[in-house]
């Protein structure tokens, strides 16, 4: 939208200056065109009375009278046309001040000279002959109005036979177009000027914008990206860089209209007009100031409501990590709060919440079933410490037993070998005591038996009491 703005503001500004030029290039071309006519509508007279000389002085006193344009005219003739009057003759009327209103009498001021060379050597008088037509030459210091510029309209004064007698020049104040184009004033700091063919200020933007209402000094000097395609008769505009701003230059040739019995020999003039880019652009780029402000400002009050509303919509994912951090150290019975939000973060705190919970009850069931795997393991432990003790115990009780029975096992193997050695030997009484001895024996290795099977009938029992 902006630039948009900026494109649509510059085409405005463009065809604003535009119709200003076009219009000041109007109203300085009436000026020219009434003098020229002036001029013309005197010139048949003039030829009339050519050979008149105070009729010179008449012609030129009645065109700075009754034109209101005119700042002076003067009436020169070739050295020696009239040999009564000596070798130079110049019947030249002016006023003393500029106005575009009709001037009392008492301010025309009649004058033998010009300037301080002759005037056939003046530019003035020797252009028309070199160019053979009306010309507009300017701008010329005007020295019988202390300074001020004029610009002068030259007919050179050639007679049927084509003889050159002399030149008449009207001459149109400067001033009086600086107060045209000091209208043309399209904004607050513009400034319109106008060149001549060789680049020369006819009217300086000095003159067109008064000392109290500058903002910004007017340029001084012709830039040369500006100066050369003006004088090239081209139509356009330059932006140039002017002290510490920007300035934009319109400028287009000064083509004068065409008119009945009007001399249109082309015046290669070229008017401008100046406006800073402040004019133009000044309230769009306050405004874009304004608007990258309140971008700023809101961006950042966006940047703050997001960054709240983001932490609000975190908070219960970090609660979440949080408490699966806890989790992940052991602490599985840690409360999840219900969500009261039924986006999809709630429902991952509910998902989440059923987990632990979920996770809880397995974690207590594991705590008890191990608890259980713990007893079991310690009785069996013990049972195990226990039947270790009794195999000891055990082995110990036979190794006792075998111990004791070594005896009378020994005892019923000598016995029983004497007697089936000596059995020739023996008297009864002594074999029946060594049977006897035998059978003694006998019943002690019987008594111990029953003892061993009693005790492991015991053990056994108590070991599967156990079990």
């Amino acid at each position: 939208m902006f630039l948009y703005s900026r494109k649509v503001i510059k085409e405005e500004v463009m065809q604003k200056a535009e119709q200003t030029l076009e219009s000041t290039v109007q109203r300085i071309d009436n000026i020219l065109l009434s003098a020229e006519q002036a001029s013309g509508n005197i010139l048949h007279y003039l030829y009339l009375h050519i050979n008149e000389p105070d009729k010179m002085y008449a012609y030129s006193k009645k065109l700075v009278e009754n034109n209101r344009f005119i700042k002076g005219c003067a009436i020169a003739m070739e050295p020696n046309f009239y040999k009564d009057r000596g070798e130079l003759f110049m019947a030249y009327y002016y006023t003393t001040v500029d106005s575009f209103q009709r001037l009392p009498k008492k301010d025309i001021v009649q004058s033998e000279t010009f300037g301080e060379v002759p005037y056939y050597q003046q530019i003035w008088y020797t252009r028309p002959f070199e160019v053979g037509a009306p010309v507009w030459i300017g701008p010329i210091d005007d020295l019988e109005s202390k300074g001020s510029n004029i610009i002068t309209f030259c007919l050179p004064l050639i007679l049927p036979d084509g003889q050159k007698v002399g030149v008449m020049g009207v001459d149109v104040s400067v001033s009086l177009l600086s107060e045209v184009i000091k209208d043309a004033k399209p904004s607050p700091n513009s400034y319109a000027m106008l060149i001549n063919g060789e680049g020369e200020f006819i009217v300086h933007p000095t003159l067109t914008t008064p000392d109290s209402t500058r903002k910004y000094a007017p340029i001084s000097k012709l830039p040369e990206e500006v100066r050369e395609p003006m004088l090239s008769g081209e139509t356009g505009y330059k932006k140039i860089k002017h002290e510490r701003h920007y300035d934009y230059v319109f400028y287009k040739p000064f083509i004068r209209k065409n008119a009945p019995a009007r001399s249109m020999e082309a015046v290669n003039w070229s008017i401008g007009i100046v406006y800073p880019e402040d004019d133009i652009l000044g309230d769009y780029n306050r405004l874009l100031n304004y608007v990258l402000i309140i971008a700023i400002v809101g961006m950042i009050l966006l940047l703050v409501l997001c960054q709240i509303i983001t932490h609000h919509q975190l908070s219960p994912l970090l609660m979440l990590t949080e408490a699966a951090h806890r989790i992940a150290n052991g602490r599985f019975d840690e409360p999840i709060p219900d969500s009261p939000h039924m986006d999809e973060v709630g429902r991952l705190q509910d998902h989440f919440k059923q987990m632990q919970q979920s996770l809880a009850v397995h974690i207590s069931e594991l705590e008890k079933l191990n608890t259980q795997l713990r007893e079991r393991n310690e009785n069996l432990q013990e049972a195990y410490t226990k039947a270790k003790e009794a195999d000891r115990m055990k082995m110990a009780f036979l190794h006792n037993m075998t111990n004791r029975m070594q005896e009378p096992v020994d005892t019923i193997c000598a016995k029983v070998e004497a007697l089936c050695n000596d059995t020739q030997q023996l008297s009864p009484q002594e074999a029946d005591k060594l049977v006897q001895d035998i059978e003694r024996q006998c019943m002690v290795v019987v008594e111990l038996l029953n003892n061993l099977l009693k005790v492991s009938e015991k053990l056994d029992t108590k070991t599967d009491n156990k079990q």
